[in-house]
């Protein structure tokens, strides 16, 4: 008699911020559960919330639960990859988010994850370059599966951070508020006072603000 082969448990949700900044790094996030349900139970309290939707208050909540392991009752693991503004002007940016991609599917790896076992569900647009894995886009996916919006919380927040302690260095953009995004103040700023090493010069030439570079 065959004996059954036991596919491991879980599934990896991947979600990624800061595309459209006009400074600062892309994040992305790949996002192991080993129990959906009771990852959206404990967390979520069985109502999916993607990040966008969350004050800063709870999005930092769930990030503590999440970075001091106390989820009592399913394994997760995650796996946070970033590229800077300089990886961007260079390369792209849809480069530097596949290779974002490839970074967190190694770390997984690492942490004992068996990535080509187990299903990945990405927010649409997204694709990880690697071959043999299970992978599948979602429009709106961290609306609709709890790893995905838990990918999505925890590269937003961890981004966002990110930005605020830059902000010790260069107080001038409103980061702490902008996070690099391409608000009104934030432009005049840059206009009046000139960029960063942390601006993306490919991103201010299609905004005209590339006169102060």
């Amino acid at each position: 008699m065959k004996r059954r082969v036991k596919r491991p448990q879980g599934v990896i949700g991947v979600d990624e911020v800061g595309r459209g900044p006009l400074a600062g790094p892309v994040t992305l996030c790949a996002f192991y559960v080993e129990d959906e349900k009771e990852a959206l139970r404990e967390i979520f309290h069985n109502t999916i919330r993607d990040s966008k939707k969350l004050n800063k208050s709870n999005r930092l909540n769930i990030y503590q639960i999440i970075r001091k392991n106390r989820l009592i009752k399913t394994r997760v693991e995650y796996a946070i990859s970033s590229r800077s503004a300089e990886y961007i002007d260079k390369y792209g940016i849809s480069h530097a988010v596949r290779q974002c991609l490839v970074s967190c599917m190694r770390t997984l790896v690492k942490k004992g994850i068996e990535i080509e076992k187990i299903s990945i569900r990405l927010d649409a647009g997204l694709k990880i370059p690697l071959k043999n894995l299970t992978q599948e886009s979602f429009i709106k996916g961290d609306e609709r599966f709890v790893e995905i919006a838990l990918a999505s919380i925890m590269a937003k927040v961890s981004r966002d951070m990110y930005m605020e302690k830059l902000t010790k260095e260069h107080n001038e953009y409103g980061w702490e508020r902008n996070v690099g995004y391409g608000t009104k103040y934030h432009r005049e700023a840059i206009k009046n006072i000139g960029i960063t090493k942390y601006h993306r010069r490919t991103y201010l030439k299609a905004f005209k603000l590339f006169d102060k570079i």
